[in-house]
C-alpha cells in the first residue's frame, strides 16, 4: 500500500477524533460572535483536502465498487434494496420537516435537543449560508472518505480485515468523528454510516449515499429557522 492511504486512514482514524474534540472544546468556550464561521471553514478546507488526497491515492476508482465486492455482495443486494432504504430515509426527513413546521409541540420538543448543540449549529443567515456548503461537501467528501476509501483501505491490502468487518470498523470510526454529538450522536451517526455503506456496496456507486447523505445534512437548515438558537 501507498504510504499516502496509511497516513489518510492514521488521519480518520485518530487525527478526526483528536480535531474533533478540541474544535469542539474551542467553540464553547469562544465569546467570537464569527466562530462558528470559522470552524464551517475549516472543516469544508480539511474534508476537501482529504478527500481529494483519496481521490488521487485510489486513482478515481472511489466512486465504484471493487471486482470482490462486485462478486460477493451484488450478487445478494439488488440496487431496488439501496433505492428503497435511500427512499425511506428521505422520505422520513421530509415527514419530520412537515411534522415540525405543523406541530408546535414537535418544534418545542426538536429545539429542546438541538439546544445542546448550538455551539455548532447555524443561528444567523451567514452563518445558514456556510452551513449549507458545509453539508454538501460532508455528504460528498465523507462519503469518499469512509465508505469509497476507508472500507476499500480495510478489507483490501495486507489487512484483509473482510468486507463486513471492514464496513463495522469504518462505521465506527465515522461515528467517532462525530463526538460532538454526544455518544447518542455518535452511535447514531455510526449506524446511519453503516447504512450508506450498504447503499454504496449495492449499487456500486457513491452517487446515491451522497446524495441522501447531503440530504440528511440539509434537512437541519429546513427543522430550524434563522435565530432560533440565539441565546
Amino acid at each position: 500500500m501507498l504510504l499516502s492511504e496509511h497516513a489518510l486512514a492514521l488521519f480518520l482514524f485518530v487525527g478526526v477524533p483528536i480535531w474533533d474534540a478540541l474544535e469542539t472544546r474551542a467553540l464553547k468556550a469562544s465569546t467570537d460572535p464569527r466562530r462558528k464561521i470559522l470552524s464551517y471553514q475549516r472543516i469544508l478546507l480539511i474534508l476537501w483536502t482529504a478527500a481529494i488526497v483519496a481521490w488521487f491515492t485510489l486513482r478515481s476508482s472511489v466512486f465504484f465498487t471493487w471486482p470482490a465486492v462486485r462478486q460477493t455482495t451484488q450478487q445478494k443486494m439488488g440496487t431496488s434494496f439501496a433505492w428503497g432504504v435511500a427512499a425511506a430515509f428521505a422520505i422520513g426527513s421530509l415527514l419530520q420537516v412537515v411534522l415540525v413546521r405543523r406541530s408546535a409541540t414537535a418544534r418545542e420538543k426538536i429545539l429542546r435537543a438541538f439546544q445542546r448543540l448550538a455551539f455548532i449549529l447555524p443561528v444567523t443567515r451567514e452563518e445558514r449560508a456556510w452551513f449549507a456548503l458545509v453539508s454538501i461537501t460532508a455528504g460528498i467528501c465523507e462519503e469518499v472518505l469512509y465508505r469509497g476509501f476507508l472500507i476499500r483501505y480495510l478489507s483490501d491490502g495486507p489487512w484483509h480485515a473482510g468486507l463486513w468487518i471492514a464496513l463495522a470498523i469504518a462505521s465506527v470510526s465515522f461515528g467517532l468523528g462525530h463526538g460532538y454529538q454526544g455518544l447518542s450522536g455518535i452511535i447514531g451517526t455510526a449506524l446511519v454510516g453503516a447504512v450508506m455503506a450498504v447503499i454504496f456496496l449495492a449499487t456500486g456507486s457513491l452517487w446515491l449515499p451522497m446524495a441522501l447523505h447531503a440530504i440528511i445534512d440539509l434537512r437541519l437548515l429546513l427543522l430550524l429557522r434563522p435565530g432560533d438558537l440565539a441565546s
